[in-house]
C-alpha cells in the first residue's frame, strides 16, 4: 500500500527550487518522494538561434568511442552513480560541474552507454502539457526542455525544433484539447495554440481532425547522442569514470579510516562484476551513492537498501516506420488525445534524427506489458520479471480495470493491421504497404495498490543510513527532462548528504 501511505512534509531542494510540499512516507529513515518541488527554477532564456541542418555528422564528439577517463582504475569516490542512462550521465555531469572538489564514477552494466529506455524512444523533446501541474514532472519538463535545447546547440548535435499536434479526431474528443492547452499555460509551456481543421490542414495536409493542440515548441532529438555528449562531458573533467560492463550486486557500509572522510563514519563498498560471469567480483567504495537503474530500479534500490515497493511494471512498445517514399506524410509530432489509463499517450506519428534509423517518420509506440525487462520481442520471457509484474496486486488490478485495454494492446502488437489502425484515425491515406518493421523499446512504469500509473516521478531517500538516494521511476518525460532532473537530484543530495556547495 506504498501510495495510500504518503505524508506530505516540506523541505528545501536548494538554488533550483522553492520551498514546497513533497508527497513522502516514511519507514523508518527511508522517505518516498512522489512530488517534489523544482521551480521557481534558475532563469534560462534562450535567444532565438537559426536551427543548425540536420546532419548527423555535425555531432562532433560524440560518435567517436569514448576515452576510459583518467580515474577509471581508482577504486574510491566520493559519489558512485548505478546507471548510465541519460538520467545517471546528466547526475553526475550536474555533480562535476557543481562541485568542482569531488570525484564521481558512473556504473554500467551494459557495454555501451544509454543501451535501454534513453536509446529506445521516440526521441521527441516534450513541452511539459500532459503533466500535472506543480508536480516534479510538469515542472523539470518545463525546466528540461530549455536546458536541453540550449545543451544541443552549444555541443552542435542534431536537433529540430518541428512542433507537434494533439488531434482530436472530433468533437468528442476537442474536451481533451482544452484540457491540455489549459494544462499546458498552467505549467508555463510556450506558445500553445488551439487550432481547428482548415488550420490542422495548413500546417499538415494530410492530417484529419476536428481540432489540435499546436504546441511549436516540441522537438525531437537522438538521446542516445545527448547521452554520450554528458558521457564526454564527464571523462572531460578529469574527475570522472565511467565503468562499462560492471553488474552492480552487493552494497554495504563498512566503517572507514581515511581522515578525508568528512560526513560519517562510513562509506559504502560496492561490489560487482561482468554480467553473465561468475567472477571475479569486483569492490569499489564510496562516499555516497545514487541509483539511477531504469529497467532495474527497483532490485538495484533494494539491494542498497530501499524498499521492496514501487516495482517496476515494464511496457513494451513496438514501432512501424513509414518507407522513405512516404516521408512526406507529415513534417511534424502527430499525436492523438491521450487515454485515460495512465499508459503511453497512443500510436503517434514522429520525425527522428536517429544515427542507427536515419531521417525518418517512425509510428507507434503501442504498450504492451513485456515480459521481459530487457525483452525487446514479444517471445522474450522472463520467469522472474513476469513474476515480479503479475505478483504485484496494482498490476491486477489494473488489468482488470483495463482489460478491454490490454486485450486491444496485446492484439494490436500481433497484427500489423490493428495496429496501423490506430495511426489512420490520424492520416486516414495510410496504408500497410507505406509501413515497414522498425524497432521496439521498454520503458518502466509504476503501478499503486489501487491499480493506477503513478503520475509523477518517483525517489526514495534516506537510505543506507542516509548515504544512498534512489530514482525508482522516471519514465517520459525523463529524456527531456533529464537536466533539470539532474538538478533536483543534486539540491536533494546536498541536503541528504550535507554537502556544502
Amino acid at each position: 500500500m506504498w501510495l495510500s501511505l504518503l505524508q506530505h512534509r516540506f523541505f528545501s531542494c536548494g538554488k533550483a527550487m522553492a520551498m514546497g510540499t513533497a508527497a513522502a512516507t516514511a519507514v523508518g529513515a527511508v522517505s518516498f518522494i512522489i512530488a517534489g518541488p523544482v521551480a521557481d527554477a534558475k532563469d534560462v532564456s534562450l535567444q532565438q538561434k537559426t536551427e543548425i541542418p540536420l546532419n548527423t555528422s555535425q555531432s562532433t564528439s560524440v560518435n567517436k568511442p569514448l576515452s576510459p577517463g583518467a580515474l577509471v582504475h581508482c577504486s574510491d569516490y566520493d559519489v558512485i552513480i548505478v546507471g548510465a542512462g541519460i538520467i545517471g550521465l546528466a547526475t553526475a555531469r550536474e555533480l562535476l560541474q557543481r562541485y568542482p572538489n569531488k570525484t564521481v564514477c558512473v556504473l554500467e552494466k551494459e557495454a555501451e552507454v544509454a543501451p535501454h529506455q534513453t536509446g529506445h524512444n521516440s526521441g521527441v523533446i516534450h513541452a511539459g502539457m500532459y503533466y500535472l501541474p506543480e508536480s516534479t514532472m510538469a515542472k523539470c519538463c518545463v525546466r528540461g526542455v530549455d536546458l536541453l535545447y540550449q545543451y544541443c546547440e552549444e555541443k552542435n548535435i542534431p536537433h529540430d525544433r518541428c512542433g507537434k499536434l494533439i488531434v482530436a479526431t472530433n468533437e468528442e474528443e476537442h474536451a481533451a484539447v482544452e484540457m491540455l492547452y489549459h494544462r499546458g499555460v498552467e505549467n508555463g509551456v510556450k506558445d500553445l495554440e488551439i487550432i481547428y481543421r482548415d488550420r490542422i490542414r495548413q500546417l499538415e495536409p494530410h492530417v484529419d481532425g476536428f481540432s489540435a493542440l499546436y504546441s511549436p515548441n516540441t522537438g525531437i532529438v537522438d538521446y542516445a547522442v545527448v547521452a554520450r555528449s554528458f558521457a564526454e562531458d564527464i571523462l572531460k573533467s578529469g574527475r570522472g569514470a565511467i565503468r562499462l560492463r560492471f553488474e552492480a550486486h552487493g552494497f554495504e557500509e563498512s566503517p572507514c579510516k581515511e581522515t578525508s572522510f568528512d560526513h560519517g563514519a562510513t562509506k559504502v563498498i560496492i561490489t560487482g562484476k561482468e554480467p553473465g560471469q561468475n567472477g571475479p567480483n569486483l569492490r569499489l567504495s564510496a562516499r555516497h551513492v545514487i541509483t539511477c537503474a531504469g529497467l532495474q530500479s527497483d532490485r538495484v534500490a533494494r539491494a542498497a537498501g530501499g524498499e521492496r515497493n514501487p516495482r517496476v511494471v515494464p511496457f513494451r512498445g513496438t514501432y512501424y516506420q513509414l518507407k522513405p517514399e512516404y516521408n512526406n506524410l507529415c513534417r511534424m509530432n502527430i499525436y492523438p488525445v491521450p487515454a485515460n489509463s495512465g499508459i503511453p499517450v497512443g500510436v503517434h506519428f514522429t520525425p527522428t534524427l536517429n544515427e542507427r534509423r536515419g531521417r525518418g517518420i517512425i509510428v507507434g509506440p503501442g504498450a504492451c506489458i513485456a515480459f521481459h525487462r530487457e525483452g525487446y520481442q514479444f517471445s522474450n520471457l522472463s520467469i522472474r520479471d513476469l513474476a515480479d509484474s503479475l505478483t504485484q496486486i496494482g498490476v491486477f488490478k489494473f488489468v482488470m480495470g483495463n482489460f478491454k485495454l490490454a486485450m486491444t494492446e496485446l492484439y494490436r502488437d500481433l497484427n500489423k493491421r490493428a495496429f496501423l489502425r490506430q495511426a489512420q484515425k490520424l492520416i486516414p491515406e495510410l496504408s500497410e504497404d507505406m509501413t515497414e518493421e522498425s524497432f521496439s523499446g521498454v520503458m518502466v512504469q509504476v503501478m499503486s495498490d489501487e491499480g493506477v500509473a503513478a503520475n509523477d516521478f518517483i525517489f526514495e531517500r534516506n537510505c543506507l543510513n542516509g548515504k544512498a538516494l534512489h530514482v525508482r521511476s522516471a519514465p517520459s518525460p525523463g529524456c527531456t527532462a533529464s537536466m533539470a532532473i539532474a538538478e533536483w537530484i543534486a539540491d536533494v543530495a546536498e541536503e541528504d548528504f550535507g554537502w556544502k556547495n
